[in-house]
């Protein structure tokens, strides 16, 4: 890579600047100094303003920048007006002065948030050429003087608005290095991979560890890796520049310049390692070097930028913040989805921790925010910061992560005391095993013990199990294996995600009595994997606390719904049938709390104590009574509510199994092959009606309302009937791929079908959508009628029941709330009921209603009938609704249950739209 020159040609920049800190010298105004020469730059469009005005000598505040151009550039040229704007946005500036020697124009931006012209000089209108500009300087440079009297005015008077350097440093400029670069880099990383096929291998390793975190913003492997290139060269530059005043090797950055290219940075870097140590931080990524010259001259902008505001003279207070906002502009350039809350972190800390001298981890650690609330807590309490850094452990399985952890813990205020920081599987560490870590003062090593810990305290990395990572697998297998040997719990079939099994490893890590505070998706509470998960765990640990939101979703970037578990380590054996446990709702915003409710929230949970049920609400269950429960159907996830009076109906209930064959309606994807629009020329014997969209059934009575296209003919035979209308649709799909680029033949294959055939069979009686909102309800068929994937259907077994009285006990309140209570809410609020999930329900018995009352429940369920089906909260205000619902209590003897019901539904359904 070439040098970067600077050259004469910017040279009239460099004398505004020196002839506007000569004007402050004898001034006494707001403007205080005046900046800029380290960033000009010939090569290409400076990230930065050619001058940079400041609010004060030590160039901490910024004012304003300047954009200077000769006068063959018009000073209504668009594009100078909109890299001004660009820059004046990437420093968090209100305005901009654009300069040709000819015009000048401040802009500043108005309360639509747009920059608009404010103020025009044409006092030199006469210089026409570059000759022009030194031939007549007398006379421009009182202009400039000018400008800069009423830029000051309008400073004076809050027109114009200083930009903090922290917020400009940490967030703008990172910001738009990565917006002005992303492209460039990920083309240079493609053409390298073109000749280099174990880098391209690589990068695909890199991928699919790392895809997740992108989902949200990058779909492009060399996209995402080329954003992960300019974060690992903008935070370790970041990083140097704010630690000089404490570690003076770290000026060696300096050298990082205008001569310099990235192979050079990276071993300068290197040396800063050896001398200091900071090893997390300042781990180059691989392949960090490939990128296009005009990117490397924005990374050297951006530390003589750094160098020449001199940013290690800055407050400590201030420099703390630049670490703070430089991770949390890291995390949401990556888009981490499960990147933890500040506030959530400082929460389950203080719910879990309970010796604050105790030696504390977090070993899935991602970006370091649940270990930096570790440490904040534990100096809060013991008021001793080594104690503090030497008493936490943070390790993670990728060494990215642990750069911005790195970040997020570090205190200015301590910089010299060695963090237990380690890159590990959470899988591999074991107690006493030696790791060694690093002095920071002289890059030496110290080796430790990794001791058993008094808490830990993690967000368990969200891996589905079609997603498991191949070095996971044995590691699964084994805690499979011993989980069924020490429990009798297996684990063998349905669908066990990772976090599933962190727990039981982590439980070899605890001390005796030792506290796991854990964040995980909300799955476990409504699927059986997940009750199994709940069952295995009361061998290993007392249960303290169960704790959800009630008040909108913790991870506000993400479709992930989260729960805590608060665990205590106890000896292995059967769990005591007697024991209780808590389950918690939040009822308000953990990211607006008071300093009042957060402290509600964490007294009441350490205590077991419900204080102030309108912040956070508490329901305590036996483990008794929750198996009782939960043999009837009813998940984990309706327990934050009050459900205990099921044990009461429990004698009235049935398996729905006894009633119904409960199946899925038929899948099979490419809506355009199987759902032809109204225009074809398929023969009618293919064309069936079927019910296709849950928006549309409204009512209680189910109806058709698209046709698919049913084909169990080869295409040989449909050749030898004529049928060229079906023969012609099937092959234009032939040659189409789907989304991962297999052509549809081999995509849509299944056993014992052709490839475009969908099954007309899978026919149903009743219905119900698999994702239900804010209507639970099954409608009836008046025939059995073909159904799509989308709902679950439901068949009538040979029995000697009255259909009409089935489908009247499966729209009564116990039927709404049973259908409720079998899932748990996804991250849009609907609820999570498949077909396998709607097979452990139970029904109201029609067995014990008698013949008197079983023709008054369908007479007041016919008037129902008449009308299209309500959100639940309404259905419950209509009076004929209530007097059904109450009928079918009463036949059966709860009538007195009717309220503890409807109290019950409506408050899981709150919950569930709560947080979507």
């Amino acid at each position: 890579m070439g040098v970067i020159v600077r050259r004469n040609e910017r040279s009239w920049a460099i004398v505004i600047i020196s002839e506007i800190r000569a004007m402050l010298k004898g001034l006494n105004i707001k403007i205080k100094s005046a900046g800029g020469e380290s960033t000009l730059s010939l090569n290409k469009k400076s990230m930065f303003p050619d001058v940079l005005l400041y609010e004060d000598e030590a160039q901490n505040k910024i004012l304003q920048g300047w954009e200077l151009k000769m006068p063959d550039v018009l000073i209504t040229d668009e594009a100078l007006i909109r890299d001004a704007a660009r820059k004046a946005d990437a420093l968090g500036l209100n305005s901009f002065v654009i300069w040709n020697f000819t015009y000048g124009k401040l802009y500043v931006k108005n309360e639509r948030g747009n920059f608009e012209e404010f103020r025009v000089w044409s006092g030199t209108n006469h210089i026409k050429s570059r000759e022009d500009v030194a031939i007549y300087k007398e006379e421009w440079l009182p202009i400039i003087k000018d400008i800069v009297m009423a830029v000051n005015e309008f400073l004076v008077n809050g027109t114009i608005e200083t930009s903090r350097i922290e917020t400009a440093i940490a967030d703008g400029l990172m910001t738009e290095i990565i917006q002005r670069n992303k492209d460039l880099v990920s083309e240079k990383l493609m053409l390298e991979v073109s000749s280099n096929m174990k880098m391209e291998s690589r990068l695909k390793i890199w991928w699919n560890m790392f895809h997740e975190e992108y989902d949200k913003d990058e779909n492009n492997m060399y996209s995402a890796y080329a954003k992960s290139i300019l974060l690992n060269w903008v935070t370790r530059i970041m990083f140097a520049n704010t630690i000089k005043k404490y570690h003076n090797c770290a000026y060696k950055i300096d050298r990082i310049d205008g001569a310099s290219t990235p192979l050079d940075g990276n071993a300068i870097i290197d040396e800063l390692i050896e001398k200091g140590d900071f090893y997390n931080v300042f781990k180059k990524l691989e392949y960090n070097e490939i990128m296009p010259e005009d990117t490397w001259i924005d990374i050297v902008d951006y530390n003589q930028f750094l160098i020449e505001n001199k940013i290690e003279r800055i407050d400590q207070k201030v420099l703390q913040e630049i670490l703070e906002t430089t991770v949390n502009t890291a995390k949401r350039e990556i888009r981490g989805q499960y990147a933890t809350p500040y506030c959530l972190a400082d929460l389950l800390c203080q719910m879990a921790v309970n010796n604050w001298n105790d030696e504390c981890a977090d070993l899935c650690a991602g970006t370091g925010t649940i270990a930096r609330a570790v440490i904040k807590n534990k100096m809060k309490r013991i008021h001793n910061s080594e104690t503090a850094f030497q008493t936490t452990w943070i390790a993670d399985k990728y060494a990215y992560p642990l750069q911005i952890a790195n970040i997020a813990v570090t205190s200015i205020e301590a910089l010299n005391i060695p963090l237990n920081m380690f890159q590990s599987d959470v899988f591999a560490v074991n107690c006493y095993d030696k790791i060694e870590i690093k002095s920071p003062i002289d890059g030496s090593g110290i080796e430790k013990k990794i001791p058993a810990f008094g808490a830990v305290i993690s967000n368990l990395p969200f891996v589905e199990y079609n997603k498991i990572a191949v070095d996971e697998v044995d590691h699964i297998a084994r805690y499979k294996q011993q989980i069924k040997n020490e429990t009798g719990i297996n684990f063998t079939s349905g669908k066990a995600d990772l976090y599933n099994f962190i727990p039981f490893k982590l439980y070899e890590l605890l001390k005796e009595r030792g506290r796991l505070g854990i964040i995980l998706s909300n799955s476990w509470l409504g699927t059986d994997i997940g009750k199994k998960f709940f069952n295995a765990l009361q061998y290993y640990y007392n249960i303290h606390a169960v704790v959800i939101s009630n008040c909108k979703r913790w991870f506000q970037n993400a479709d992930v719904v989260a729960s805590i578990l608060i665990l205590e380590k106890k000896k292995l054996e059967a769990p005591d049938m007697d024991s209780e446990i808590r389950f918690w709702l939040i009822h308000k915003d953990i990211h607006q709390l008071s300093t009042d409710e957060s402290e509600v929230i964490i007294n009441s949970i350490v205590l077991g104590e419900e204080f102030d049920s309108a912040v956070v609400g508490m329901k305590k269950y036996s483990l008794d009574l929750i198996n009782k429960i939960t043999a009837r159907g009813i998940t984990l996830n309706a327990f934050f509510h009050d459900v205990s009076w099921i044990n009461e109906l429990s004698n009235s209930l049935i398996p729905i199994n006894n009633m119904l064959t409960i199946k899925r309606g038929e899948r099979r994807g490419w809506n355009d092959l199987f759902y032809p629009a109204a225009d074809n020329e398929i023969e009618d014997m293919y064309i069936k009606p079927v019910l296709k969209n849950p928006a549309f059934l409204k009512s209680f009575t189910a109806k058709t309302d698209i046709v698919a296209f049913c084909c169990h003919k080869s295409k040989d035979e449909l050749r030898q009937l004529g049928h060229v209308g079906a023969l012609n649709w099937i092959e234009k799909f032939e040659n189409i791929r789907n989304g991962t680029g297999k052509l549809l033949p081999d995509a849509l294959s299944r056993t014992g079908y052709f490839w475009y055939e969908m099954d007309d069979a899978t026919k149903a009686d009743f219905v119900t959508a698999l994702n239900p909102d804010k209507r639970l309800f099954v409608a009836k068929f008046d025939e059995r009628t073909f159904v799509d994937q989308r709902f679950t259907r439901m068949l009538v077994k040979d029995i000697c029941v009255s259909v009409d009285l089935l489908h009247a006990l499966l729209n009564s309140l116990y039927g709404m709330f049973a259908i409720e209570a079998i899932g748990f809410g996804r991250g849009l609020g609907v609820l999570d009921a498949s077909s396998t999930k709607l097979k452990n329900m139970y029904m109201i018995d029609p067995g014990i209603i008698s013949e008197e009352d079983v023709k008054d429940i369908i007479r007041l369920f016919s008037k129902i009938k008449k009308r299209k089906v309500m959100n639940t909260e309404d259905e419950l205000k209509d009076s004929t609704r209530e007097e059904f619902d109450r009928k079918v209590l009463e036949a059966i003897g709860h009538e007195d249950l009717y309220e503890p019901i409807k109290k019950s539904l409506l408050s899981m359904q709150h919950t569930r739209h709560a947080i979507g």
